[in-house]
Protein backbone atom coordinates (compact mmCIF):
# COMPACT_ATOMS: atom_id res chain seq x y z
CA UNK A 1 0.00 0.00 0.00
CA UNK A 2 1.07 3.52 -0.57
CA UNK A 3 2.57 6.01 2.30
CA UNK A 4 3.98 8.75 2.03
CA UNK A 5 6.99 10.18 4.35
CA UNK A 6 4.60 11.47 7.33
CA UNK A 7 2.42 8.46 7.28
CA UNK A 8 -0.95 7.92 5.59
CA UNK A 9 -2.95 10.44 4.34
CA UNK A 10 -6.38 9.57 5.86
CA UNK A 11 -6.66 8.01 9.38
CA UNK A 12 -9.64 6.18 8.46
CA UNK A 13 -8.49 4.68 4.84
CA UNK A 14 -4.87 3.52 4.15
CA UNK A 15 -5.61 3.52 0.90
CA UNK A 16 -6.64 6.67 0.57
CA UNK A 17 -4.80 9.21 -1.35
CA UNK A 18 -6.95 12.33 -2.19
CA UNK A 19 -9.63 13.90 -1.25
CA UNK A 20 -11.66 14.57 1.82
CA UNK A 21 -10.61 12.83 4.83
CA UNK A 22 -12.91 11.04 7.57
CA UNK A 23 -15.33 8.48 7.76
CA UNK A 24 -17.80 10.94 7.73
CA UNK A 25 -18.51 14.53 6.30
CA UNK A 26 -21.36 16.58 8.20
CA UNK A 27 -22.59 20.53 7.07
CA UNK A 28 -25.13 22.66 7.09
CA UNK A 29 -26.51 23.83 3.41
CA UNK A 30 -28.10 26.85 4.35
CA UNK A 31 -28.80 29.68 7.43
CA UNK A 32 -32.22 31.02 6.38
CA UNK A 33 -33.06 27.40 6.29
CA UNK A 34 -30.41 25.50 8.38
CA UNK A 35 -30.73 21.62 6.88
CA UNK A 36 -27.61 19.43 6.96
CA UNK A 37 -26.19 17.13 4.90
CA UNK A 38 -24.73 13.93 5.79
CA UNK A 39 -21.85 11.68 4.32
CA UNK A 40 -20.94 8.39 6.15
CA UNK A 41 -18.75 6.00 4.32
CA UNK A 42 -20.16 1.87 5.25
CA UNK A 43 -18.20 0.07 3.23
CA UNK A 44 -20.09 -3.48 2.33
CA UNK A 45 -23.64 -1.49 2.57
CA UNK A 46 -25.82 -2.45 0.03
CA UNK A 47 -28.41 -0.18 -1.35
CA UNK A 48 -31.39 -2.29 0.24
CA UNK A 49 -33.21 -0.45 2.60
CA UNK A 50 -33.87 -2.86 4.60
CA UNK A 51 -30.21 -3.23 5.62
CA UNK A 52 -30.13 0.78 7.16
CA UNK A 53 -31.76 1.74 9.80
CA UNK A 54 -31.94 5.77 10.32
CA UNK A 55 -33.69 6.76 13.54
CA UNK A 56 -34.25 10.16 15.55
CA UNK A 57 -33.92 10.13 19.24
CA UNK A 58 -36.89 11.57 21.31
CA UNK A 59 -35.02 14.62 22.14
CA UNK A 60 -34.96 15.31 17.84
CA UNK A 61 -31.59 16.85 18.26
CA UNK A 62 -29.57 12.83 17.25
CA UNK A 63 -29.97 10.47 14.88
CA UNK A 64 -29.21 6.94 15.47
CA UNK A 65 -27.66 4.83 12.45
CA UNK A 66 -27.48 1.15 12.12
CA UNK A 67 -26.42 -0.72 8.82
CA UNK A 68 -25.14 -4.27 8.00
CA UNK A 69 -22.81 -5.46 5.18
CA UNK A 70 -23.53 -8.83 4.45
CA UNK A 71 -20.74 -11.57 3.24
CA UNK A 72 -20.86 -11.33 -0.56
CA UNK A 73 -18.32 -14.12 -0.84
CA UNK A 74 -17.44 -17.29 0.80
CA UNK A 75 -13.82 -16.03 1.20
CA UNK A 76 -15.08 -13.22 3.53
CA UNK A 77 -14.12 -13.47 7.29
CA UNK A 78 -17.57 -12.57 8.35
CA UNK A 79 -20.24 -9.82 7.95
CA UNK A 80 -19.82 -6.40 9.65
CA UNK A 81 -22.35 -4.36 11.41
CA UNK A 82 -22.27 -0.10 11.79
CA UNK A 83 -23.66 1.65 14.61
CA UNK A 84 -23.34 5.45 14.59
CA UNK A 85 -24.93 8.60 15.79
CA UNK A 86 -24.78 12.20 15.10
CA UNK A 87 -25.54 15.08 16.97
CA UNK A 88 -27.11 18.92 16.05
CA UNK A 89 -23.53 21.04 16.51
CA UNK A 90 -25.77 24.05 17.34
CA UNK A 91 -28.55 24.80 20.40
CA UNK A 92 -31.25 26.82 18.30
CA UNK A 93 -32.30 23.60 16.00
CA UNK A 94 -33.90 20.64 16.54
CA UNK A 95 -34.40 17.49 13.70
CA UNK A 96 -38.07 18.19 12.16
CA UNK A 97 -37.22 15.31 9.32
CA UNK A 98 -35.34 12.95 7.70
CA UNK A 99 -35.41 12.15 3.72
CA UNK A 100 -34.83 8.28 3.17
CA UNK A 101 -31.07 6.67 3.59
CA UNK A 102 -29.90 5.79 0.07
CA UNK A 103 -26.52 4.56 0.03
CA UNK A 104 -24.26 4.30 -3.23
CA UNK A 105 -21.35 2.03 -3.43
CA UNK A 106 -20.96 1.79 0.15
CA UNK A 107 -21.94 5.73 1.00
CA UNK A 108 -24.79 6.45 3.19
CA UNK A 109 -25.83 10.18 2.45
CA UNK A 110 -28.85 11.48 3.97
CA UNK A 111 -30.28 15.54 4.18
CA UNK A 112 -31.77 16.09 7.69
CA UNK A 113 -34.34 19.21 7.88
CA UNK A 114 -34.48 21.30 11.08
CA UNK A 115 -36.39 23.70 12.11
CA UNK A 116 -36.00 26.34 15.10
CA UNK A 117 -36.33 26.29 18.79
CA UNK A 118 -37.31 29.63 20.09
CA UNK A 119 -35.58 29.78 23.27
CA UNK A 120 -34.53 32.74 24.67
CA UNK A 121 -33.01 33.91 21.52
CA UNK A 122 -32.85 33.10 17.50
CA UNK A 123 -30.67 30.58 15.83
CA UNK A 124 -27.05 30.25 15.90
CA UNK A 125 -26.28 31.76 12.90
CA UNK A 126 -22.37 32.01 13.88
CA UNK A 127 -22.20 27.52 13.77
CA UNK A 128 -24.42 27.74 10.99
CA UNK A 129 -21.76 29.85 9.33
CA UNK A 130 -19.15 28.19 9.93
CA UNK A 131 -20.11 24.79 8.89
CA UNK A 132 -22.12 26.03 5.62
CA UNK A 133 -19.21 24.90 3.60
CA UNK A 134 -16.36 22.81 4.52
CA UNK A 135 -13.81 23.47 2.45
CA UNK A 136 -12.24 20.54 0.48
CA UNK A 137 -8.72 21.78 0.13
CA UNK A 138 -8.28 21.97 3.41
CA UNK A 139 -5.73 18.98 3.92
CA UNK A 140 -6.68 18.26 7.92
CA UNK A 141 -2.94 17.05 8.92
CA UNK A 142 -4.65 16.05 12.34
CA UNK A 143 -6.35 13.25 10.21
CA UNK A 144 -3.28 12.26 8.73
CA UNK A 145 -0.37 9.58 10.64
CA UNK A 146 0.98 6.48 11.06
CA UNK A 147 -1.56 5.06 12.45
CA UNK A 148 -5.00 3.67 10.90
CA UNK A 149 -8.02 4.48 12.84
CA UNK A 150 -10.86 1.43 12.75
CA UNK A 151 -13.75 2.66 11.44
CA UNK A 152 -15.50 4.41 14.29
CA UNK A 153 -19.34 3.07 14.01
CA UNK A 154 -18.30 -0.72 13.59
CA UNK A 155 -19.93 -2.52 15.92
CA UNK A 156 -19.02 -6.17 14.82
CA UNK A 157 -16.88 -7.87 11.77
CA UNK A 158 -13.45 -7.22 10.67
CA UNK A 159 -11.98 -3.71 11.83
CA UNK A 160 -9.67 -3.59 9.22
CA UNK A 161 -9.96 -2.30 5.69
CA UNK A 162 -8.73 -5.29 3.69
CA UNK A 163 -8.66 -8.89 4.48
CA UNK A 164 -5.98 -11.18 2.97
CA UNK A 165 -6.50 -15.16 2.40
CA UNK A 166 -4.40 -18.14 1.22
CA UNK A 167 -6.32 -20.08 -1.59
CA UNK A 168 -5.61 -23.57 -2.66
CA UNK A 169 -3.28 -23.82 -5.45
CA UNK A 170 -1.30 -20.52 -4.70
CA UNK A 171 -4.17 -18.40 -5.18
CA UNK A 172 -4.87 -15.19 -3.22
CA UNK A 173 -8.23 -13.94 -2.20
CA UNK A 174 -7.97 -9.74 -1.34
CA UNK A 175 -10.80 -7.56 0.10
CA UNK A 176 -10.15 -3.78 0.03
CA UNK A 177 -12.59 -1.21 1.23
CA UNK A 178 -12.85 1.96 -0.85
CA UNK A 179 -15.81 3.46 -0.60
CA UNK A 180 -17.71 5.63 -3.14
CA UNK A 181 -15.84 3.40 -5.68
CA UNK A 182 -17.99 1.73 -8.50
CA UNK A 183 -16.91 -0.99 -10.71
CA UNK A 184 -16.17 1.76 -13.47
CA UNK A 185 -13.70 3.74 -11.43
CA UNK A 186 -11.48 0.83 -10.56
CA UNK A 187 -8.37 -0.27 -12.49
CA UNK A 188 -6.08 -3.58 -11.88
CA UNK A 189 -2.95 -3.86 -13.47
CA UNK A 190 -0.48 -6.11 -12.98
CA UNK A 191 3.66 -6.13 -12.96
CA UNK A 192 6.02 -9.17 -12.12
CA UNK A 193 4.68 -10.09 -8.90
CA UNK A 194 2.55 -7.09 -7.89
CA UNK A 195 -0.77 -6.32 -8.41
CA UNK A 196 -1.51 -2.38 -8.61
CA UNK A 197 -5.62 -1.35 -7.74
CA UNK A 198 -6.82 2.49 -8.22
CA UNK A 199 -10.01 3.76 -7.76
CA UNK A 200 -11.83 6.90 -7.87
CA UNK A 201 -14.88 7.95 -6.24
CA UNK A 202 -16.33 10.93 -7.45
CA UNK A 203 -18.10 13.84 -6.12
CA UNK A 204 -22.00 12.72 -5.09
CA UNK A 205 -24.45 15.46 -4.02
CA UNK A 206 -23.00 17.97 -1.63
CA UNK A 207 -19.89 16.13 -0.72
CA UNK A 208 -16.83 18.36 -0.32
CA UNK A 209 -15.13 17.09 -3.14
CA UNK A 210 -14.08 13.51 -4.61
CA UNK A 211 -11.56 11.08 -3.31
CA UNK A 212 -8.85 8.81 -4.93
CA UNK A 213 -7.91 5.47 -3.39
CA UNK A 214 -4.46 3.11 -4.69
CA UNK A 215 -2.70 0.11 -3.31
CA UNK A 216 0.36 -1.54 -4.41
CA UNK A 217 -0.20 -5.55 -3.22
CA UNK A 218 3.72 -7.27 -3.20
CA UNK A 219 2.52 -11.05 -3.94
CA UNK A 220 4.84 -14.07 -2.12
CA UNK A 221 3.50 -16.74 -4.91
CA UNK A 222 7.36 -17.62 -5.17
CA UNK A 223 9.28 -17.82 -8.32
CA UNK A 224 7.21 -16.70 -10.95
CA UNK A 225 7.81 -17.25 -14.62
CA UNK A 226 4.69 -14.80 -15.81
CA UNK A 227 2.98 -12.24 -14.27
CA UNK A 228 0.05 -13.19 -12.04
CA UNK A 229 -3.82 -13.58 -13.53
CA UNK A 230 -6.48 -11.43 -11.10
CA UNK A 231 -10.12 -11.35 -11.17
CA UNK A 232 -11.90 -8.80 -9.48
CA UNK A 233 -15.14 -7.13 -8.73
CA UNK A 234 -16.25 -4.27 -7.11
CA UNK A 235 -19.78 -3.89 -5.35
CA UNK A 236 -20.76 -1.47 -2.50
CA UNK A 237 -17.47 -0.13 -2.01
CA UNK A 238 -15.79 -2.96 -1.35
CA UNK A 239 -13.06 -4.16 -3.97
CA UNK A 240 -12.17 -8.04 -4.06
CA UNK A 241 -9.58 -9.58 -6.00
CA UNK A 242 -8.53 -13.18 -6.62
CA UNK A 243 -4.82 -13.50 -7.99
CA UNK A 244 -3.97 -16.95 -9.16
CA UNK A 245 -0.24 -17.82 -10.62
CA UNK A 246 0.44 -16.79 -13.91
Amino acid sequence: MLMGAEGFYALNNPFQTNGPKWFCEKKWLGIEVPDMYLRLDLPGVGPDPDDVDVSVVDSKRVLIIKALAPCLNINDSSPRSYETYFRLDCHCCEISSVDNPQVTHGVLRLLVSTTPINIGGSPDDDIHSRLLRLDPDDQEPELSGQIVEPHLGLSEGPASAYEYKQLLGDSVYVRLDMPGVSDVDINVDTVNKRVDVVGEAPTVSHDSGGRSYSVAAHLGLGALITPPRVEHNVENGVVRLFIHPG
